[in-house]
């Protein structure tokens, strides 16, 4: 079951290695990038938290059109922000936009307007029967804009505000 789950975990990393390949290297998966324990955060001693136990329940229905298997793509981009040494704020940010786009839905509880701002753009770019291929160019480079503008956010607080402001006038 172990080699299971780290398979699992390696593919989806891979998925969004390829992904991000036009804004970093991610690297490899490492299980260290995780913490493997159910607690109530999302990040824990500079890692991504995310049980086990989730990936056990997406091995076995293998839906990946799932709320767990949202899960596991949020946790896992969340770790490529961190290791691509985006501060933890921006770092949920991101993995937020990322899974918000990924599966065309907002998961409405944090971080609304961001995932709004982005999954605007997103469709204006691709439409909405768009289906995510990590080795598309055109998907890379959105990301890479995506992932440049939340890495801008991170370093200048007030660029953040101003552009969310903005975004937030003209809806």
């Amino acid at each position: 079951m172990k080699d299971k789950i780290i398979k699992l975990k390696e593919s989806i990393w891979e998925e969004i290695r390829g992904s991000l390949l036009s804004c970093s290297d991610i690297g490899e998966f490492d299980s260290d990038l995780l913490h493997n324990e159910d607690i109530p955060r999302r990040i824990y001693k500079g890692r991504a938290v995310i049980p086990d136990s989730i990936f056990n329940k997406i091995s076995d229905n293998q839906i990946k059109d799932s709320e767990l298997y949202a899960t596991a793509i949020e946790s896992l981009a969340l770790a490529a922000a961190l290791r691509l040494r985006i501060n933890e704020e921006f770092s949920i940010i991101f993995s937020k936009c990322y899974s918000c786009i990924y599966f065309k839905r907002s998961d409405n509880i944090s971080f609304q307007y961001e995932q709004i701002f982005f999954s605007t753009k997103f469709i204006e770019k691709f439409g909405i029967d768009f289906k995510w291929n990590s080795n598309n160019q055109d998907l890379k480079e959105f990301l890479k804009l995506m992932f440049n503008l939340i890495l801008a956010w991170s370093k200048d607080h007030e660029k953040y505000t101003l552009d969310l402001k903005a975004f937030k006038n003209q809806l």
